[in-house]
């Protein structure tokens, strides 16, 4: 069975007297310890999915519905609220793109770590600033004691988003959604950053939903690909197969276009 399931999934955007189909109809599931990328260019919708799995889109004016959206067989569409801020930051993580927007500016790293840590675990207290020691140290922020009293200021925007990882995968989720976790870095940092993120899922064997339009990190990292355009699924499958032999015409310009991005030395290079 797979971890997420989803069927028929359509996300309409009602402004005023203007309806926008973000996403129409999209099914795709993620089985356990997979890593499914969903790719696709800026405006394809790719957020919006990522953000409409556990609601967080704003409703009104997002109007999301699915012939079913399923964690682990729970109804994610018809769970309470409740249920909801349960599962999201403690079996479903997020990580996004501008780690700075999702750090509190007034609060230590160390407390941001340890309200995380104490609000989707068991942990308390001192045990609690033992585990957030342990998840920097483990992210390579080093020295991460001394580090706990640092604000989110004091650290590069890499440091940040180590930080955001630590964070998210400190309540030990099943499933962590990555939307565009490198593009607000620079090329040496996405390198290390997806790094990271490819040793810690292979050593937890979590499952991870990856958000990118960078079909190099796709190819290194994914088991499948789903590629979106104007919120429509034009191809999926096996990650080889999909990005060595595209079969959609959309598909082969993304290629494309990351064939000339690399011959002008702008590509992220990343060792998988």
């Amino acid at each position: 069975m797979p971890l997420l399931d989803v069927e028929d999934l359509s996300v309409t955007y009602r402004l005023r007297d203007t309806e926008v189909l973000a996403v129409d109809g999209v099914s795709l599931s993620v089985e356990p310890g997979e890593v499914v990328a969903i790719v696709g260019e800026s405006g394809s919708g790719k957020s919006t999915l990522a953000l409409a799995v556990t609601r967080l889109l704003p409703s009104p004016p997002a109007d999301i519905r699915a012939r079913a959206v399923r964690f682990e067989a729970v109804d994610l569409l018809a769970a309470s609220e409740e249920d909801l801020r349960r599962l999201r930051g403690g079996k479903i993580a997020y990580v996004f793109q501008d780690p700075a927007s999702s750090l509190n500016p007034v609060l230590t790293i160390g407390e941001q770590l340890r309200e995380t840590i104490e609000r989707h675990t068991d942990t308390r207290g001192r045990d609690a600033e033992a585990l957030a020691v342990e998840w920097l140290a483990r992210v390579g922020i080093p020295p991460a004691q001394r580090r706990l009293g640092a604000y989110p200021h004091e650290f590069s925007g890499g440091m940040q988003q180590r930080v955001m990882i630590a964070m998210a995968m400190s309540s030990h989720p099943a499933l962590l959604i990555a939307d565009e976790p490198t593009s607000a870095l620079d090329v040496t940092v996405q390198v290390q950053i997806l790094r990271l993120l490819r040793d810690l899922q292979r050593e937890l064997g979590l499952s991870l939903l990856l958000i990118s339009h960078d079909l190099m990190v796709v190819r290194r990292l994914a088991h499948r690909v789903v590629v979106l355009s104007r919120g429509v699924v034009v191809e999926s499958g096996p990650a080889e197969q999909v990005l060595r032999r595209p079969a959609h015409p959309y598909t082969r310009e993304l290629l494309e276009a990351r064939a000339s991005m690399a011959w002008r030395g702008g590509a992220t290079e990343f060792d998988g």
